[in-house]
Protein backbone atom coordinates (compact mmCIF):
# COMPACT_ATOMS: atom_id res chain seq x y z
CA UNK A 1 0.00 0.00 0.00
CA UNK A 2 1.27 3.52 -0.90
CA UNK A 3 2.30 6.20 1.57
CA UNK A 4 -0.18 8.35 0.23
CA UNK A 5 -3.10 5.38 0.75
CA UNK A 6 -2.16 4.61 3.86
CA UNK A 7 -2.07 8.87 4.97
CA UNK A 8 -5.83 8.94 2.99
CA UNK A 9 -6.77 5.76 5.45
CA UNK A 10 -5.49 7.51 8.79
CA UNK A 11 -7.18 10.47 7.76
CA UNK A 12 -10.34 8.61 7.35
CA UNK A 13 -9.95 6.87 10.29
CA UNK A 14 -9.13 10.20 12.64
CA UNK A 15 -12.10 11.37 11.13
CA UNK A 16 -14.71 8.97 11.87
CA UNK A 17 -13.76 8.31 15.35
CA UNK A 18 -13.85 11.92 16.21
CA UNK A 19 -17.52 11.60 14.50
CA UNK A 20 -18.07 8.39 16.34
CA UNK A 21 -16.84 9.81 19.96
CA UNK A 22 -18.69 12.81 19.34
CA UNK A 23 -22.02 11.29 18.89
CA UNK A 24 -21.69 8.42 21.60
CA UNK A 25 -20.65 10.65 24.55
CA UNK A 26 -22.11 13.81 23.45
CA UNK A 27 -25.40 12.21 21.99
CA UNK A 28 -25.74 9.78 24.49
CA UNK A 29 -24.90 11.24 27.67
CA UNK A 30 -26.66 14.29 26.32
CA UNK A 31 -29.95 11.79 25.72
CA UNK A 32 -28.96 10.79 29.71
CA UNK A 33 -29.17 14.28 30.95
CA UNK A 34 -32.51 15.17 29.42
CA UNK A 35 -34.10 11.91 30.49
CA UNK A 36 -33.09 12.75 33.76
CA UNK A 37 -34.52 16.13 33.37
CA UNK A 38 -37.61 14.25 32.72
CA UNK A 39 -37.81 11.44 34.94
CA UNK A 40 -37.44 14.06 38.05
CA UNK A 41 -40.65 16.00 37.90
CA UNK A 42 -42.68 13.02 35.70
CA UNK A 43 -42.03 9.46 36.46
CA UNK A 44 -44.49 8.59 34.97
CA UNK A 45 -43.20 9.67 31.24
CA UNK A 46 -41.37 6.41 29.98
CA UNK A 47 -44.31 5.56 27.55
CA UNK A 48 -44.17 8.67 25.76
CA UNK A 49 -40.39 9.18 25.67
CA UNK A 50 -40.25 5.83 24.06
CA UNK A 51 -42.79 6.66 21.53
CA UNK A 52 -41.37 9.59 20.51
CA UNK A 53 -38.24 7.95 20.36
CA UNK A 54 -39.23 5.58 18.04
CA UNK A 55 -41.55 7.88 15.97
CA UNK A 56 -38.42 10.43 14.91
CA UNK A 57 -36.07 7.03 14.13
CA UNK A 58 -38.65 5.63 12.05
CA UNK A 59 -39.74 8.59 9.99
CA UNK A 60 -35.39 9.34 9.44
CA UNK A 61 -34.85 5.91 8.85
CA UNK A 62 -37.83 6.50 6.31
CA UNK A 63 -36.11 8.88 3.95
CA UNK A 64 -33.04 7.19 3.87
CA UNK A 65 -34.90 3.93 2.93
CA UNK A 66 -37.06 5.38 0.75
CA UNK A 67 -37.30 4.15 -2.66
CA UNK A 68 -40.27 6.00 -5.03
CA UNK A 69 -39.55 2.97 -8.08
CA UNK A 70 -41.43 1.08 -5.42
CA UNK A 71 -45.16 1.55 -4.66
CA UNK A 72 -47.17 1.59 -2.36
CA UNK A 73 -44.65 2.01 0.65
CA UNK A 74 -41.43 3.13 -1.29
CA UNK A 75 -39.29 0.97 0.89
CA UNK A 76 -36.46 -0.40 -0.35
CA UNK A 77 -35.96 -3.78 -0.87
CA UNK A 78 -34.93 -5.49 2.30
CA UNK A 79 -32.48 -7.81 2.89
CA UNK A 80 -33.50 -10.13 5.45
CA UNK A 81 -37.19 -11.35 5.33
CA UNK A 82 -39.93 -9.07 7.83
CA UNK A 83 -40.98 -13.00 9.65
CA UNK A 84 -37.44 -12.49 10.55
CA UNK A 85 -37.47 -8.86 11.76
CA UNK A 86 -40.57 -9.63 13.62
CA UNK A 87 -39.33 -11.54 16.92
CA UNK A 88 -36.98 -8.82 16.83
CA UNK A 89 -39.24 -5.89 16.56
CA UNK A 90 -41.11 -7.42 19.51
CA UNK A 91 -38.39 -7.79 21.92
CA UNK A 92 -36.91 -4.52 21.19
CA UNK A 93 -40.45 -2.81 21.91
CA UNK A 94 -40.57 -4.43 24.83
CA UNK A 95 -36.94 -3.95 26.15
CA UNK A 96 -37.07 0.06 25.30
CA UNK A 97 -40.25 0.04 26.69
CA UNK A 98 -39.59 -2.01 30.06
CA UNK A 99 -35.76 0.21 30.39
CA UNK A 100 -38.30 3.06 30.30
CA UNK A 101 -40.54 2.16 32.69
CA UNK A 102 -38.55 0.91 35.66
CA UNK A 103 -38.41 5.15 36.53
CA UNK A 104 -41.77 4.67 37.40
CA UNK A 105 -40.67 2.41 40.48
CA UNK A 106 -38.70 4.72 41.89
CA UNK A 107 -35.26 3.25 40.33
CA UNK A 108 -32.78 6.53 39.75
CA UNK A 109 -30.89 7.17 36.63
CA UNK A 110 -27.53 5.98 38.89
CA UNK A 111 -28.95 2.79 39.59
CA UNK A 112 -30.53 2.27 36.17
CA UNK A 113 -27.29 2.49 34.55
CA UNK A 114 -25.27 0.63 37.25
CA UNK A 115 -27.67 -2.27 36.97
CA UNK A 116 -27.70 -2.32 33.04
CA UNK A 117 -24.21 -2.27 32.74
CA UNK A 118 -24.12 -5.73 34.56
CA UNK A 119 -25.75 -7.78 32.17
CA UNK A 120 -23.29 -9.82 31.27
CA UNK A 121 -24.22 -12.27 33.86
CA UNK A 122 -27.28 -12.64 32.15
CA UNK A 123 -26.25 -12.80 28.84
CA UNK A 124 -23.47 -15.68 30.05
CA UNK A 125 -26.39 -17.82 31.14
CA UNK A 126 -28.74 -17.40 28.43
CA UNK A 127 -25.66 -17.94 26.12
CA UNK A 128 -24.91 -21.41 27.95
CA UNK A 129 -28.48 -22.38 28.27
CA UNK A 130 -30.22 -21.30 25.01
CA UNK A 131 -26.90 -21.37 22.61
CA UNK A 132 -24.72 -23.97 24.27
CA UNK A 133 -21.94 -21.36 24.49
CA UNK A 134 -18.80 -21.70 26.86
CA UNK A 135 -16.72 -19.18 28.14
CA UNK A 136 -13.34 -19.07 29.89
CA UNK A 137 -12.50 -18.41 33.66
CA UNK A 138 -11.57 -14.62 32.63
CA UNK A 139 -14.99 -13.67 31.58
CA UNK A 140 -17.13 -16.34 34.27
CA UNK A 141 -15.15 -13.94 37.09
CA UNK A 142 -15.86 -10.58 35.46
CA UNK A 143 -19.40 -11.64 35.47
CA UNK A 144 -19.14 -12.64 39.20
CA UNK A 145 -17.90 -9.30 39.97
CA UNK A 146 -20.84 -7.83 37.37
CA UNK A 147 -22.92 -9.59 39.58
CA UNK A 148 -22.16 -9.21 42.92
CA UNK A 149 -21.29 -5.25 42.12
CA UNK A 150 -24.91 -4.42 41.10
CA UNK A 151 -26.40 -6.41 44.77
CA UNK A 152 -24.51 -4.32 46.65
CA UNK A 153 -25.38 -1.20 44.61
CA UNK A 154 -28.80 -1.89 44.72
CA UNK A 155 -29.11 -3.53 48.17
CA UNK A 156 -27.44 0.45 49.63
CA UNK A 157 -29.66 2.52 47.32
CA UNK A 158 -31.73 4.23 50.57
CA UNK A 159 -29.46 5.70 52.96
CA UNK A 160 -25.52 5.03 52.19
CA UNK A 161 -25.95 5.14 47.95
CA UNK A 162 -27.94 7.70 46.78
CA UNK A 163 -28.75 10.82 49.18
CA UNK A 164 -29.16 14.47 48.00
CA UNK A 165 -26.37 16.12 49.90
CA UNK A 166 -29.35 18.40 51.54
CA UNK A 167 -31.27 15.57 52.78
CA UNK A 168 -31.76 14.30 56.14
CA UNK A 169 -33.41 11.85 57.64
CA UNK A 170 -35.40 12.40 60.30
CA UNK A 171 -35.74 8.82 62.67
CA UNK A 172 -38.81 9.72 64.09
CA UNK A 173 -40.37 10.55 60.79
CA UNK A 174 -39.35 7.34 59.56
CA UNK A 175 -40.62 5.13 62.51
CA UNK A 176 -43.84 6.74 61.93
CA UNK A 177 -44.44 5.34 58.66
CA UNK A 178 -44.88 2.08 60.06
CA UNK A 179 -43.53 -1.57 59.23
CA UNK A 180 -45.64 -2.26 56.40
CA UNK A 181 -45.04 1.16 54.48
CA UNK A 182 -41.72 0.44 54.70
CA UNK A 183 -41.94 -2.95 53.07
CA UNK A 184 -44.59 -1.52 50.80
CA UNK A 185 -41.79 1.28 49.67
CA UNK A 186 -39.34 -1.47 49.02
CA UNK A 187 -41.41 -3.56 47.15
CA UNK A 188 -42.06 -1.16 44.98
CA UNK A 189 -38.28 -0.45 43.94
CA UNK A 190 -37.65 -3.90 43.81
CA UNK A 191 -40.25 -4.61 41.32
CA UNK A 192 -38.47 -1.92 39.25
CA UNK A 193 -35.00 -3.82 39.75
CA UNK A 194 -37.28 -6.64 38.25
CA UNK A 195 -38.65 -4.57 35.30
CA UNK A 196 -34.83 -3.94 34.56
CA UNK A 197 -33.87 -8.00 35.06
CA UNK A 198 -36.48 -8.95 32.71
CA UNK A 199 -35.23 -6.52 30.62
CA UNK A 200 -31.67 -7.67 30.80
CA UNK A 201 -33.30 -11.48 29.95
CA UNK A 202 -34.74 -9.88 26.67
CA UNK A 203 -31.60 -8.16 25.74
CA UNK A 204 -29.62 -11.38 25.68
CA UNK A 205 -32.27 -13.37 23.64
CA UNK A 206 -32.52 -10.33 20.98
CA UNK A 207 -28.75 -10.48 20.93
CA UNK A 208 -28.58 -13.90 20.19
CA UNK A 209 -31.26 -13.98 17.75
CA UNK A 210 -29.72 -10.91 15.71
CA UNK A 211 -26.45 -13.15 15.57
CA UNK A 212 -27.94 -15.80 14.00
CA UNK A 213 -29.70 -13.05 11.34
CA UNK A 214 -26.73 -11.68 10.88
CA UNK A 215 -25.09 -15.29 10.05
CA UNK A 216 -27.77 -16.03 7.48
CA UNK A 217 -28.37 -12.86 5.45
CA UNK A 218 -25.37 -10.49 6.22
CA UNK A 219 -24.81 -7.59 8.90
CA UNK A 220 -27.24 -5.04 7.65
CA UNK A 221 -27.38 -3.12 11.16
CA UNK A 222 -28.98 -0.23 9.32
CA UNK A 223 -31.90 -2.16 8.22
CA UNK A 224 -32.71 -3.59 11.67
CA UNK A 225 -32.26 -0.39 13.52
CA UNK A 226 -35.14 0.80 10.83
CA UNK A 227 -37.34 -1.91 10.54
CA UNK A 228 -37.53 -2.38 14.61
CA UNK A 229 -38.42 1.17 14.93
CA UNK A 230 -41.41 1.25 12.18
CA UNK A 231 -42.73 -1.85 12.49
CA UNK A 232 -42.55 -1.53 16.08
CA UNK A 233 -45.01 1.93 16.26
CA UNK A 234 -48.21 -0.12 15.96
CA UNK A 235 -47.67 -1.58 19.01
CA UNK A 236 -48.06 1.36 20.49
CA UNK A 237 -52.08 1.64 19.45
CA UNK A 238 -52.44 -1.04 22.71
CA UNK A 239 -50.82 1.95 24.96
CA UNK A 240 -52.40 4.91 23.59
CA UNK A 241 -54.62 6.38 26.57
CA UNK A 242 -51.69 6.32 28.36
CA UNK A 243 -49.37 8.31 26.05
CA UNK A 244 -51.61 11.12 25.36
CA UNK A 245 -51.70 10.85 29.60
CA UNK A 246 -48.06 11.40 30.08
CA UNK A 247 -47.60 13.99 27.46
CA UNK A 248 -50.51 16.18 28.69
CA UNK A 249 -48.48 15.69 32.46
CA UNK A 250 -45.83 17.07 30.27
CA UNK A 251 -47.75 19.96 28.77
CA UNK A 252 -48.75 20.73 32.38
CA UNK A 253 -45.13 21.61 34.07
CA UNK A 254 -45.38 25.02 34.57
CA UNK A 255 -41.95 26.21 33.93
CA UNK A 256 -41.24 27.21 30.18
CA UNK A 257 -38.22 28.66 27.93
CA UNK A 258 -38.57 31.67 26.31
CA UNK A 259 -37.64 31.05 22.60
CA UNK A 260 -35.74 34.20 21.73
CA UNK A 261 -38.57 36.26 23.10
CA UNK A 262 -41.37 35.43 20.76
CA UNK A 263 -42.88 32.08 21.95
CA UNK A 264 -42.58 30.18 25.45
CA UNK A 265 -42.72 26.22 25.17
CA UNK A 266 -43.30 24.17 28.48
CA UNK A 267 -39.65 22.38 29.64
CA UNK A 268 -40.40 19.31 29.73
CA UNK A 269 -41.45 19.18 26.26
CA UNK A 270 -38.16 21.24 25.27
CA UNK A 271 -36.01 18.39 26.94
CA UNK A 272 -38.29 15.40 25.70
CA UNK A 273 -36.96 16.88 21.68
CA UNK A 274 -33.79 17.10 23.24
CA UNK A 275 -34.12 13.52 23.91
CA UNK A 276 -35.37 12.06 20.98
CA UNK A 277 -32.53 14.38 18.94
CA UNK A 278 -29.78 12.96 21.57
CA UNK A 279 -31.16 9.56 21.25
CA UNK A 280 -31.16 9.33 17.21
CA UNK A 281 -27.56 10.47 17.83
CA UNK A 282 -26.61 7.93 20.57
CA UNK A 283 -28.06 4.99 18.33
CA UNK A 284 -25.91 6.51 15.05
CA UNK A 285 -22.72 6.68 17.20
CA UNK A 286 -23.01 3.41 18.52
CA UNK A 287 -23.75 1.59 15.28
CA UNK A 288 -21.34 3.57 13.53
CA UNK A 289 -18.63 2.41 16.13
CA UNK A 290 -19.90 -1.79 15.75
CA UNK A 291 -19.18 -1.45 12.01
CA UNK A 292 -15.96 -0.33 11.89
CA UNK A 293 -14.11 -2.10 14.77
CA UNK A 294 -13.94 -5.34 17.30
CA UNK A 295 -16.04 -5.84 20.49
CA UNK A 296 -13.48 -4.76 22.79
CA UNK A 297 -13.55 -1.36 21.38
CA UNK A 298 -17.75 -1.00 21.30
CA UNK A 299 -17.49 -2.54 24.97
CA UNK A 300 -14.97 -0.54 26.05
CA UNK A 301 -16.25 2.36 24.78
CA UNK A 302 -19.77 1.87 25.14
CA UNK A 303 -18.38 0.99 29.38
CA UNK A 304 -16.64 4.58 29.33
CA UNK A 305 -20.24 6.44 28.64
CA UNK A 306 -22.37 4.58 30.83
CA UNK A 307 -19.51 5.58 33.73
CA UNK A 308 -19.23 9.17 32.19
CA UNK A 309 -23.08 9.81 32.52
CA UNK A 310 -23.67 8.35 35.61
CA UNK A 311 -20.90 10.86 37.04
CA UNK A 312 -22.87 13.81 34.85
CA UNK A 313 -25.77 12.22 36.97
CA UNK A 314 -24.62 12.33 40.01
CA UNK A 315 -23.11 16.35 39.82
CA UNK A 316 -25.82 17.48 37.76
CA UNK A 317 -28.64 15.75 39.98
CA UNK A 318 -27.03 16.67 43.42
CA UNK A 319 -26.45 12.63 44.35
CA UNK A 320 -23.81 10.98 45.60
CA UNK A 321 -21.95 7.72 45.98
CA UNK A 322 -21.02 6.06 50.06
CA UNK A 323 -18.40 4.12 50.67
CA UNK A 324 -20.30 1.21 49.94
CA UNK A 325 -21.79 2.10 46.73
CA UNK A 326 -18.55 3.48 45.50
CA UNK A 327 -17.03 0.06 46.05
CA UNK A 328 -20.13 -1.93 44.24
CA UNK A 329 -19.60 0.65 41.24
CA UNK A 330 -16.22 -0.17 41.06
CA UNK A 331 -17.13 -3.74 40.86
CA UNK A 332 -19.18 -3.22 38.39
CA UNK A 333 -17.25 -1.25 36.08
CA UNK A 334 -14.22 -3.26 36.54
CA UNK A 335 -15.87 -6.59 35.97
CA UNK A 336 -17.46 -5.17 32.69
CA UNK A 337 -13.82 -4.15 31.64
CA UNK A 338 -13.01 -7.65 32.36
CA UNK A 339 -15.17 -9.22 30.45
CA UNK A 340 -14.98 -7.26 27.42
CA UNK A 341 -10.82 -8.08 27.58
CA UNK A 342 -11.65 -12.15 27.77
CA UNK A 343 -13.97 -11.82 25.16
CA UNK A 344 -11.66 -10.60 22.77
CA UNK A 345 -11.40 -12.47 19.65
CA UNK A 346 -8.04 -14.19 18.94
CA UNK A 347 -4.99 -12.13 17.18
CA UNK A 348 -5.49 -12.82 13.17
CA UNK A 349 -2.28 -12.48 10.73
CA UNK A 350 -1.50 -9.09 9.97
CA UNK A 351 0.29 -9.83 6.82
CA UNK A 352 -1.43 -10.65 2.94
CA UNK A 353 1.02 -12.86 0.61
CA UNK A 354 2.24 -9.48 -0.82
CA UNK A 355 3.43 -8.78 2.04
CA UNK A 356 1.34 -5.47 2.00
CA UNK A 357 -0.95 -4.54 5.47
CA UNK A 358 -4.07 -6.70 5.46
CA UNK A 359 -7.04 -4.06 5.85
CA UNK A 360 -9.38 -6.46 7.81
CA UNK A 361 -13.22 -5.61 8.10
CA UNK A 362 -13.95 -6.11 12.32
CA UNK A 363 -17.54 -7.18 12.78
CA UNK A 364 -18.94 -6.62 16.12
CA UNK A 365 -19.31 -10.26 18.69
CA UNK A 366 -22.52 -10.70 19.88
CA UNK A 367 -20.68 -13.35 22.04
CA UNK A 368 -18.40 -15.06 23.17
CA UNK A 369 -16.78 -18.05 20.63
CA UNK A 370 -18.06 -21.59 21.36
CA UNK A 371 -14.92 -22.91 21.21
CA UNK A 372 -14.31 -21.30 24.42
CA UNK A 373 -14.17 -23.50 27.15
CA UNK A 374 -14.69 -22.84 31.41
Amino acid sequence: MSQSKASAVSQLAIKEWITVIALIFGGCCSNMFTLEKIVTHNKDAGTVVTFTQFLFIALEGYIHFFDKTRPPFYIKQNHVPFKRWSVTIIMFFLISLLNNVAFNFNVSVPIHLIFRSSGAAVVMVIGYLVAGKRYNWTQIFSAVLLTVGAIITTLYKDKELFMKRSEIVDPAEEASKGFFSLITDDLFFLTGIGVLFISAILMALMGLYNEETYRLYGKHWQENVFYSHLLGLPIFLFVSNRIVSEFKGLLEYPETFDILGLFHIPQQIAYLLLNVLTQFFCVRGANMLAGSTTALTVAVVLLLRKFVSLLLSMMLFNNRLSVTGSFGAALVFIGAFLYSYGSRPPAKPLATERGEVEMSSFTVDQGPSDKRTA
